[in-house]
């Protein structure tokens, strides 16, 4: 599994690595949304984890480019802020994340 993982928390960051490291998948990784389209242009994903709230670009913008240039990558959006209209092909996720929960949305 290729998977990029958006947040501008570097903590958060770290622990969702080391989540996705324990299952064997691919990782790139990157601190807000500008950089992770970035990365779309050298690393197809196979899933897209990311923070809502970040300078910029918000999660659902970025998630929506991604089902763009993407269609067949699940797409996973992480935040503490329930009142979101992510659409119905984005998994939304509350934090603090369950880890199952969230390695099963990304297969």
């Amino acid at each position: 599994m290729r998977v990029l993982l958006v947040d501008d928390e570097p903590g958060v960051l770290n622990a969702l690595v080391r989540l996705f490291t324990r299952v064997g998948a691919e990782i790139r990784t990157a601190p807000s949304a500008e950089a992770a389209l970035a990365i779309l242009d050298e690393f197809a994903p196979d899933a897209v984890v990311s923070d809502h709230r970040m300078a910029g670009m918000t999660g659902v913008e970025l998630l929506r480019v991604v089902g763009t240039r993407f269609p067949a990558a699940r797409r996973v959006l992480l935040s503490g802020y329930v009142d979101i209209d992510v659409g119905d092909d984005v998994v939304f996720l509350a934090k603090p994340y369950v880890a199952a929960e969230l390695l099963a949305a990304c297969r």
